[in-house]
């Protein structure tokens, strides 16, 4: 599959996980399955929730190995995540999204994407799809 076909069902499947979401927090959880489910589990999600500056793991997808330390969100990653936009890090052969989620100006979720470049390179095309998910994610969890 190319990557604007993949791209394209991953938009599906994430419409999918708002049609079928009983609440914000499943809602947000069912968007990292999908993208997980949909990426045919070749990376690692970690979804976090930002209360008061303190970020927190709430949904875990793929492979804990690939985390390393203890698997928190360092002070770093959520000060580069305030510009409220999302951002890759890329080191040696690993590559890490992260893709903050915003009301009201303040960062409440932050989803953090780890994949190898020997299974896929990230690319603007990547990004512009990661700004397009957090748009929808931020209108839709509003409407839960």
């Amino acid at each position: 599959m190319n990557k604007s076909d993949l791209l394209d069902e991953l938009r599906l499947e994430v419409g999918r996980a708002y049609d079928y979401a009983v609440s914000q927090q499943d809602f947000i959880g069912k968007v990292g399955q999908a993208i997980f489910d949909g990426t045919k589990r070749i990376l690692t999600i970690v979804i976090y929730r930002v209360d008061c500056q303190k970020v927190k793991p709430l949904h875990f997808y793929g492979n804990s190995f690939v985390l390393g330390g203890d698997g928190h969100f360092g002070d770093g990653a959520l000060n580069i995540c305030l510009a409220n936009r999302s951002v890759i890090l890329r080191q040696d052969n690993k590559q890490t999204l992260h893709i903050p989620i915003c009301d009201d100006g303040k960062i409440r979720y932050i989803f953090s994407l780890k994949i190898s470049a020997a299974y896929y390179t990230v690319t603007e095309q990547d990004l512009l799809f990661l700004e397009e998910l957090s748009r929808f994610v931020e209108v839709k969890r509003k409407l839960l």
